[in-house]
Order: structure tokens, then C-alpha cells, then sequence
């Protein structure tokens, strides 16, 4: 681990010691705002989470996580190095991302890089969903998907899950 890296996880701990929010279970169909954090490789997986949010009236927000700038055309793109030696985060849309209170904050991206590990810890959505090997996960909801890693499964946990959670039944 470099020591850029290491600092920041320093510092990430400490931030997320200090980080407080109020957690709410929200059902997908009651969701309205929803961010996503998802790999540049993941596109395909990606939209087809995108169209089904739409389709649900859910108004998405998402961040790709790539190598590079400019290797995602027309999405909000995170790279490393929009970090800071002293874990600043530099690009002002990710500070936007970051301070969202969306209803849910689903990752997609089965990476346990800083970058991501930053974000998830200190995203203010108010429910958290996704999956990571690496402790902490930083979410409210965390999807084991150990036995079949692919983002695509994990999207098909993740709307079966927040579909069923929460969810008031009513008898008529």
C-alpha cells in the first residue's frame, strides 16, 4: 500500500469515527433519489440497474470509478487521483456525490480501493446497499455474494432485497 494510501486510511478512520448520520431502512418502492457507485468494466450491469431505477420512478445520480479521466463518456468519473496527498478530495462533483442524501447508495463496484472505501464511509445517503471482502464495509446493507462475485448478481440480489425489506403489508 503506498503511502498515500496509507494516510488516507488513516484519516478515513477518523473521519468515520466522527461521521454521524441517522440510518433509514427504505424499500425500493418507496425510494425517490438513489446513487450509484459502479466500475467503468460494469457498464452493461450498470445501465440495466439505471433503467430499472428509472423505471420504478427512482431518479439516479452515479459516480464510475475508473483508471482514467475521460474513459467514461457523459458520467461523473472518479479516479485516484482526485485524492490529495492528505485525502482531500480535489474534483468538486465527487464532494457534490458525497454530500447527496439520496435514499439509497447502491455500490456495484466489488472494489475494496480507498477511493471507494472514502465514499461509501462518508456518503450522507440515508441507506447504504453493496457488497465488499474488506472490513469495514461501510454499508447498512451488506449483500454476500462471496460464492458468486459478479456485479450482475449482485444487482439481482440487491433490487430482490430492497424490494422485500421494510415492506408493509396490507390486507384488503
Amino acid at each position: 500500500m503506498s503511502f498515500k494510501n496509507q494516510f488516507i486510511s488513516w484519516l478515513l478512520k477518523r473521519k468515520c469515527r466522527e461521521f454521524k448520520r441517522s440510518v433509514q431502512v427504505i424499500n425500493l418502492n418507496h425510494a425517490k433519489t438513489a446513487g450509484v457507485l459502479w466500475k467503468v468494466d460494469d457498464r452493461e450491469v450498470f445501465n440495466m440497474l439505471a433503467q430499472e431505477l428509472k423505471s420504478r420512478g427512482v431518479q439516479v445520480n452515479s459516480l464510475c470509478f475508473s483508471e482514467q479521466r475521460g474513459s467514461v463518456q457523459g458520467e461523473a468519473v472518479l479516479t485516484k487521483d482526485d485524492f490529495s496527498m492528505f485525502g482531500k478530495v480535489k474534483n468538486e462533483e465527487i464532494a457534490r456525490f458525497i454530500d447527496q442524501k439520496f435514499d439509497i447508495l447502491l455500490d456495484i463496484s466489488l472494489s475494496s480501493g480507498i477511493e471507494l472505501q472514502y465514499l461509501r464511509c462518508l456518503s450522507k445517503a440515508k441507506f447504504k446497499v453493496g457488497w465488499s471482502a474488506k472490513t469495514p464495509d461501510y454499508f447498512d446493507l451488506s449483500i454476500d455474494i462471496s460464492k458468486r462475485k459478479e456485479p450482475g448478481f449482485l444487482v439481482e440480489q440487491m433490487l430482490y432485497y430492497l424490494s422485500e425489506i421494510n415492506k408493509i403489508e396490507t390486507n384488503n
